[in-house]
């Protein structure tokens, strides 16, 4: 997959995992993110058109990249800068106005600003980059638009052309949803973006095909695209697993040193008793001593 040459080095925005709150347009929102080993929720999923366009077919997929409403989506074609789309949220059916703001004609991917006051809330991205083996979820649109998540694995990552900076690494899956998924993120196993799906010929049959987030962070970060991204790395089912396993031993070896120094004291208390008994007895005869004579 080739692309123009892009700038390098756009920030990232770091955030914990259980929730993140950042404030975009003056107004505080929340970033959920599913449990670990759940496929994830609908709420940052969008359906794209160009204002004045009508129809469901004209609608092309996308989600929201960061807090302050950018929209990555599949566009067709230029013109894009300066041009005017309608977003619509898929898990609610609100529309809202957005503006294109970047365009990369060989991934067919543009980069969208929703103008609306309060964005709508941002997928997150992974702190890590994609890894052979690595559990990921497809995510796409069936013909009512309705969202359709499939899980699967990634066969291999295929790097980047030493030549080029700006081509990506690009994620082979068998995460595949359905028909209409060019645009939609590609997730981990804890529902955080780890690319972004698109098609082309020369993908293998039964492959799906996705960019990397950090190639999107490189091509889109000049024009705004700044994502929040976990700060804690995501596990695998086995590797959360093993977490708990070990947890829990750390855990019963806490018990047992508690157990053994409680014990300790126990033991130095009642020799300490003891010695004061003993203290108590020389004080004792001492003074009969004194007394008799």
């Amino acid at each position: 997959m080739r692309h123009p040459a892009s700038p390098r080095g756009a920030p990232w925005r770091t955030a914990s995992r259980a929730a993140v709150r950042t404030v975009a347009a003056g107004l505080l929102m929340t970033i959920a993110f599913p449990a670990a080993g759940q496929p994830p929720g609908a709420e940052g999923m969008v359906a794209v058109r160009r204002a004045g366009e009508t129809g469901e077919g004209a609608r092309l997929l996308g989600f929201v990249a960061d807090a302050a409403g950018h929209v990555v989506a599949q566009i067709v074609a230029d013109p894009v800068v300066g041009a005017d789309f309608v977003v619509r949220l898929v898990e609610s059916g609100a529309d809202v106005a957005a503006q294109g703001v970047a365009y990369d004609a060989a991934s067919g991917l543009g980069l969208l600003r929703v103008t609306a006051d309060q964005p709508p809330a941002p997928y997150a991205f992974a702190r890590d980059p994609a890894e052979p083996g690595r559990v990921v979820y497809g995510v796409a649109l069936d013909a009512d638009a309705r969202p359709v998540v499939r899980r699967g694995a990634i066969s291999r990552i295929e790097p980047a052309a030493a030549s080029d900076p700006a081509d990506p690494a690009t994620i082979r899956h068998n995460a595949l949803a359905g028909v209409r998924r060019h645009g939609a993120p590609l997730f981990n196993n804890c529902g955080q973006v780890v690319g972004v799906i698109v098609e082309r010929a020369a993908a293998p049959r039964g492959d799906g095909l996705a960019a990397s987030a950090e190639w999107l962070v490189t091509t889109f970060g000049a024009a705004g695209l700044e994502p929040v991204r976990v700060e804690e790395a995501c596990l695998s089912e086995t590797e959360q697993t093993e977490r708990v396993r070990q947890e829990a031993e750390e855990a019963r070896q806490d018990a047992e040193r508690a157990r053994q120094e409680a014990g300790e004291a126990r033991q130095e208390a009642g020799e300490a008793r003891q010695e004061a008994e003993e203290a108590r007895r020389e004080v004792e005869g001492a003074q009969e001593e004194a007394e008799r004579a």
